[in-house]
């Protein structure tokens, strides 16, 4: 990221429903993450050599997000600059399960610690259902995510697993995103 000419102790914030700036991907944003989600009061079973007895697998899809993206000193090159060490994301989305009911909300925020165009960090993910969160923790990247299921609250308290968002091929600015979660027995 090159320094700008002049320098303000002042982030800038752009407010974009559908940025195609440096997180124009927003599954890296939830976690990121971008993205991650569940069916109100829906959870289905799944089994399979890929997962443990008794896991449980939720499918969500991201609609509609809402994204704020803060680039801090030293200023970006315009809005398709890489992200820069200190630089951050905001992610707002609608849930819907697979017949197109809404399922929740998910919100999550991400900073990136090493900037460039290889550039990552951190993300954390709050996936808020009917009967409770999901909380979710991600390495930070401009692609699609994996990480893992930490914690949660009501239903969900005391659940451990994994969770991937995954943007959908030839949709404009990565919305939809298909959300997996896998929780452990």
């Amino acid at each position: 990221m090159a320094a700008a000419a002049t320098r303000s102790s002042v982030p800038a914030m752009t407010n974009h429903k559908h940025s195609r700036g440096i997180f124009a991907n927003h599954a890296a944003a939830v976690a990121a993450a971008t993205a991650v989600a569940l069916a109100t009061g829906t959870v289905i079973a799944v089994t399979g050599s890929a997962q443990a007895p008794g896991a449980r697998t939720i499918k969500l899809v991201d609609k509609d997000c809402a994204f704020k993206s803060v680039d801090v000193p030293p200023r970006g090159r315009g809005r398709m600059a890489p992200p820069g060490a200190g630089d951050s994301a905001v992610l707002s989305c609608r849930l819907e399960n697979a017949a197109g009911a809404r399922a929740g909300s998910v919100d999550s925020t991400g900073q990136f610690t090493v900037g460039g165009r290889s550039g990552h960090g951190v993300a954390l993910g709050i996936y808020k259902l009917a009967d409770g969160e999901i909380h979710v923790v991600t390495t930070l990247v401009l692609s699609d995510v994996s990480g893992s299921v930490v914690g949660g609250t009501g239903a969900y308290a005391g659940v451990r697993g994994t969770f991937t968002a995954v943007d959908r091929p030839g949709e404009a600015d990565g919305d939809p995103s298909d959300d997996t979660i896998t929780l452990l027995p």
